[in-house]
């Protein structure tokens, strides 16, 4: 059995009704992404619920989904995970500020693929 050492990237995405963005940036996140590392899947909506600072420490619910793609790298190593950073940073500062929110949650973990 062979075995393949993967990094999972997570992208936390809000879904706005109320504005188009919303539906273009993930629309072209999940393409630009199944281009580049081979496939990408976007789940089905849920609702999350978070505490914001904006709030004031009341409890805000909003509707996510979840764009995840394993990068053929492994994240342990120094040179990938700088270059993963880089790119993982700029994704979030580039959704941050057309979806304009406060935070993007991306997660990275390793993954091993059974082939």
């Amino acid at each position: 059995m062979a075995l393949e050492k993967r990094t999972r990237v997570e992208i936390f995405l809000p879904i706005r009704t109320d504005t188009t963005a919303s539906k273009s940036i993930t629309d072209w996140l999940t393409e630009e992404l199944a281009l580049a590392r081979g496939g990408s899947t976007l789940t089905t909506p849920f609702t999350g619920l978070y505490s914001s600072q904006i709030s004031r420490g009341s409890v805000a619910r909003d509707k996510i989904q979840i764009l995840f793609c394993d990068f053929d790298l492994d994240a342990s190593d120094p040179i990938h995970k700088a270059k993963l950073l880089k790119y993982l940073n700029e994704i979030r500062v580039l959704l941050m500020d057309i979806l304009r929110e406060e935070d993007v949650w991306i997660v990275y973990h390793s993954v091993t693929r059974v082939l």
